[in-house]
């Protein structure tokens, strides 16, 4: 048998990752002594500790570890595998899709870009008297790095009910703060307008009125200025804020490459 600082050796983890396996049921000791607490692992735990430290280097979740020893099936290690090589994959399409970014960045500066801080000097902001919309919904309190899952799921409905989008995808913002992780939001897409909204608990009237609204040519993470923009402008011209506010991207990522291209409408309901 091998003590535990023997097989910390072996499996090249720390005496106290031992003891948190112990704990979770992931590798018990063989015989722990009584008195001392000492802890002793066996020959055959060898390969065991070997695995484990192999599945981590992988990135494996401890819980997914912990199933592949348990119940030792070659077809659920394959399967937690091509799960990981999927995650790669998507870290890596979006590692390059920032590396793009920031190289056309670079090239910016190059060009002539001499302030850090861009002020984008052709934002204006408009009064508009929008006109009430059919759209097919969804709200929920999520991540905003998970919005493209719900702008999925609203698209799936609507083909579902044989309808066919008519306009560009909207999403409302609900909470009063902004919380990346935490955010309550809806997304609204327009159908067509002769369906009846009672055939469908997501189907609803988007209200029309009067709105502050501001198009914003850029990446996403400069909506903020066409944000600052339309309150100062709602507050130095006599209005007030009357509802949520909302994005309507009318050019993104499903259109241009380029996040400098995007084109987002930024609108806040409005009165008097």
């Amino acid at each position: 048998m091998y003590t535990i600082g023997q097989f910390s050796k072996i499996g090249r983890v720390s005496t106290k990752t031992l003891r948190y396996y112990d704990d979770i049921e992931l590798l018990k000791p063989v015989y722990v002594e009584k008195k001392s607490q000492y802890r002793y692992y066996s020959d055959e735990q060898v390969l065991i500790i070997l695995l484990i430290s192999e599945l981590k280097q992988y990135g494996l979740k401890l819980e997914e570890i912990k199933a592949i020893v348990d119940k030792q099936e070659v077809d659920l290690l394959t399967k937690f595998l091509k799960n990981k090589v999927s995650e790669i994959d998507e870290e890596v399409h979006n590692n390059l899709k920032l590396k793009d970014i920031i190289e056309q960045k670079i090239k910016k500066i190059e060009l002539g870009g001499s302030n850090i801080m861009e002020v984008n000097k052709d934002l204006k902001v408009e009064l508009k008297e929008r006109q009430p919309l059919v759209v097919m919904s969804r709200r929920a309190t999520i991540s905003m790095s998970n919005v493209s899952s719900i702008i999925g799921k609203v698209f799936e409905e609507i083909y579902q009910m044989n309808l066919q989008p008519a306009g560009s995808v909207m999403t409302v913002y609900y909470s009063k703060e902004f919380d990346f992780e935490n955010t309550d939001l809806e997304v609204c897409i327009p159908v067509n307008n002769k369906v009846n909204v009672e055939k469908n608990s997501n189907l609803k009237e988007f209200s029309g009125g009067l709105h502050a609204c501001s198009t914003f040519v850029g990446p996403y993470s400069r909506l903020g200025e066409a944000y600052a923009k339309v309150i100062k402008w709602i507050e130095e011209n006599g209005y007030k804020n009357v509802g949520a506010p909302f994005d309507i991207y009318l050019v993104g990522p499903q259109a241009v490459q380029n996040p400098e291209q995007f084109v987002t409408e930024v609108c806040f309901p409005v009165s008097k």
